[in-house]
């Protein structure tokens, strides 16, 4: 009875506090960064190209909703819509306003879109699973600390820990198939698969650090300690969804997370991958009982000015 109590206090004590904190600000903001840098850098002819060829299976209804598609003769105005959307949730204001908005944004780049990544896809569904969250979430930006969302009630705040907590295990299965799928793969299970990833011709290593790639790439125990490291890493990103909330390992993952999809930025040049994955992680890894102190951090800013 009394270790049936302690539970109901310790997730009472929970439920006091929300997840609608500056964690799932900065990466909502993340997201939008990378779907916004995709857009500006890139010309709407390459992202949305116009084709006469016959699609021969069928796509998904909801594929029509996409703003790229019904503004399709005006793209340029979707584009700008899209923009300043992404730009408003960057900034962080009124999350309880922009957050349906951004998920749109985000499945309409990934509907209508004909270059995309894995980075769009999480980036579609997270921000979907944020819509909760960016509805219950009061603050006039995303970056102040929680304030009024502290004392919501405990209907509200278990909304949120719900979607917080589906959204973690959405990361976790993210990292779980990424592992688990390179198992089928002769080239990923025999060592040799970074060799072909790195060097290919289109999607390998940039021509500024090729060479020192080629040099790494004939070390046969280079290729194959990063081949098998990427699985083994993989594996253990999922299986920090097992560690407790507050342990340091998480947040050691987290940092080796981010630097491990910011070495694929360097090979192979996923900028937007990078943005949505980091994102990834850090609503994945971080401690929601300890937010980031943002807010706090620019005010000091301003002050030593």
């Amino acid at each position: 009875m009394t270790k049936y109590l302690s539970y109901l206090e310790h997730y009472e004590k929970v439920l006091s506090g929300s997840p609608v904190n500056t964690i799932y600000g900065l990466a909502r903001s993340l997201l939008a960064c990378g779907l916004f840098l995709t857009l500006v850098s890139n010309s709407t002819e390459s992202l949305f190209p116009v084709t006469t060829e016959v699609v021969t299976i069928p796509a998904s209804p909801a594929v029509n909703f996409s703003i790229f598609l019904l503004l399709s003769n005006h793209i340029v105005v979707a584009k700008l819509i899209a923009l300043v959307v992404l730009a408003s949730v960057i900034i962080g204001i009124y999350p309880r306003f922009t957050g349906i908005f951004h998920w749109y944004i985000a499945f309409s780049f990934y509907a209508g879109c004909q270059v995309i990544d894995g980075g769009d896809h999480a980036h579609a569904v997270l921000s979907l699973l944020m819509v909760p969250l960016t509805l219950l979430d009061s603050r006039k930006w995303h970056w102040s600390s929680s304030g009024k969302q502290e004392s919501s009630s405990i209907i509200s705040n278990s909304i949120a820990w719900a979607f917080t907590v589906l959204i973690r295990i959405q990361v976790s299965i993210i990292y779980l198939h990424a592992a688990f799928a390179k198992i089928g793969v002769d080239d990923w299970t025999n060592g040799t698969a970074t060799y072909y990833w790195f060097t290919h011709h289109y999607h390998g290593a940039g021509d500024w650090i090729k060479p020192a790639i080629i040099y790494l790439m004939s070390k046969p125990y280079i290729v194959t300690s990063i081949t098998w490291g990427t699985m083994a890493f993989e594996f253990l990103l999922f299986a920090c969804i097992f560690l407790d909330p507050h342990d340091i390992r998480r947040k050691i993952f987290l940092i080796l997370g981010i630097l491990f999809h910011f070495v694929i930025v360097i090979i192979h040049g996923l900028v937007s991958f990078y943005f949505s994955m980091t994102a990834a992680l850090i609503l994945y890894l971080s401690n929601y009982y300890q937010p980031y102190q943002i807010e706090t951090y620019v005010n000091s800013l301003r002050r030593k000015k």
